[in-house]
């Protein structure tokens, strides 16, 4: 893919930041794309976006292996997977990844550069909100004796 040799240019990336950081990156890029107002101003923030998300949908495939819904049915022995429990991030990053392709590689009317990043930007950070929110809360466990 054109983005895992943009991953490389950043060294950020290199360190291995966990997904809430991630997610922390693609919403401050997002920031930053709803003040470009031009085509040569949008590419380079978009390649290093791409990069970014990239790197959050290998963080949400491989950090969901292990927190998959599963079914029980009385009558099968091995449960079947139903759903990832956060499927919805998932998705929401895919439709991110496949906004920041538009705003690369696309000619698109100027007109509309400000509601396309827009819409890469709010769901930027409900993906983000996803994945941030759940790292913050922190659940105290009282042992009594």
């Amino acid at each position: 893919m054109e983005n895992q040799s943009f991953s490389q240019l950043y060294s950020e990336l290199s360190l291995n930041p966990d997904l809430p950081t991630l997610a922390e990156r693609c919403k401050l890029l997002t920031e930053i794309l709803l003040d470009c107002t031009s085509l040569p101003q949008t590419q380079p923030v978009c390649r290093c976006l791409g990069a970014y998300l990239e790197e959050v949908k290998t963080g949400l495939t491989e950090s969901m292996r292990d927190f998959q819904v599963v079914e029980f049915e009385d009558a099968e022995p091995p449960p079947r997977y139903k759903e990832w429990m956060l499927e919805d991030t998932e998705t929401k990053c895919d439709y991110c990844r496949a906004l920041n392709h538009v705003l690369l590689i696309s000619h698109f009317d100027r007109d509309m550069l400000p509601y396309l990043t827009g819409l890469l930007h709010d769901i930027a950070h409900s993906m983000a909100a996803d994945v941030i929110t759940p790292c913050r809360e922190k659940t105290v466990i009282h042992i009594i004796p």
